[in-house]
């Protein structure tokens, strides 16, 4: 047998609209733990599933959000996939359905058109982008359209959009200071791309903890590896091949990590005593390594969860105490690195 909203209420004795805020888990600081356990209760002993169109009818919603990253494929990466099983945690508790999408790169243009269009046509409730490949115009074309849309790990310059952020700089900083804390001067900075916001604080970061270690900067000792294993490898190959002088790596994440230290190890090269290696995100892979890798970690599904939660807020307009979160990178030490204690260095 179907039931609905009014027939939950009329056998529970309440009102339709505490019926759909336990329902829909909103508002419920306005229902009473009674009235509460009450709906609950009946909901599981009819083993009631609201009708999503009905549903969507009543609130003028889709119920559906975009999460959008650079490609399907890389839901594979362990950053995205632990930040997107953070989304995922909260949208499914809240009744909304996770729609992936994604922003494309080479010659296909970011935010392909359909769903671009999508988005715009309201296919979709809002927005969470995970990608840097999106570029400004079109994010700032959805925030102006008035489309709900929560930027992660990414801020547009002079934009009041809503955002969970990193503290990228901080991050890049307190690795490299770790490093020359253990004796090491001659650091490469494998970025993923120096196009991205991310990577650009990352840098400031590093010449900032060189700065105040009065190591001058080298610009021949950073290098882009774009967040892939095989082009961080490419990237790290190449620089050993201008027989460049390091005794560390500062890694903007953590595969890009394992590839230098799998080049090194190919060239014979001790990780940790010739060059220490610090990754970044600290990510469900690492303890495989070996040496195990030193990480910048981050909460990752927290992450998620923040985005979701501020983006279901900016849905139902409520109001903002702040405009962004922002998480602070901690450094967890492991095998990777050690004090640096031989006169000949890598390279």
């Amino acid at each position: 047998m179907s039931y609905t909203y009014k027939d939950i209420a009329k056998r529970s004795g309440v009102s339709i609209t505490t019926v759909s805020r336990v329902i829909n888990k909103k508002d419920l600081h306005k229902v009473g733990k009674k009235n509460r356990e009450k709906v609950e209760a009946l909901i599981k002993k009819l083993d009631f599933t609201p009708n999503i169109i009905a549903r969507s009818l009543v609130s003028k919603k889709t119920f559906n959000i975009a999460v959008a990253i650079k490609d399907l494929e890389d839901i594979i990466n362990p950053y995205f996939s632990q930040v997107v099983s953070g989304i995922a945690y909260v949208l499914e508790r809240r009744g909304y359905y996770l729609q992936l999408v994604r922003t494309l790169s080479g010659k296909e243009p970011p935010l392909s058109p359909y769903y671009l269009k999508a988005i715009q046509e309201k296919r979709v409730d809002g927005l969470i982008l995970l990608s840097e490949e999106a570029k400004d115009k079109e994010v700032l074309e959805l925030h102006r359209k008035k489309v709900p849309i929560v930027l992660v790990n990414r801020y547009i310059n002079g934009e009041k959009i809503h955002s969970v952020l990193i503290d990228n700089e901080k991050g890049l900083y307190e690795a490299a200071k770790a490093l020359i804390g253990l004796g090491r001067r001659k650091i490469v900075f494998m970025a993923g791309s120096l196009e991205f916001q991310l990577d650009r604080d990352r840098l400031n970061g590093y010449k900032r903890a060189l700065s105040e270690n009065n190591i001058g900067f080298d610009a021949s000792l950073v290098t882009e590896g774009r967040f892939e294993f095989d082009k961080a490898s490419e990237a790290f190959e190449r620089l050993l091949a201008q027989n460049k002088q390091f005794d560390a790596i500062a890694a903007s994440d953590d595969v890009m990590a394992l590839a230098c230290i799998t080049a090194l190890k190919k060239k014979s090269i001790s990780v940790p005593g010739d060059v220490s290696v610090i990754g970044f995100n600290d990510m469900l892979l690492v303890p495989a390594a070996s040496p195990t890798l030193s990480s910048m970690r981050l909460p990752l599904v927290d992450i998620g969860k923040e985005a979701a939660n501020m983006l279901l807020k900016l849905i139902d307009k409520e109001k903002f105490e702040r405009l962004s979160v922002t998480f602070t990178p901690e450094l967890i030490r492991r095998e990777s690195i050690a004090p640096y204690s031989r006169k000949d260095q890598a390279g």
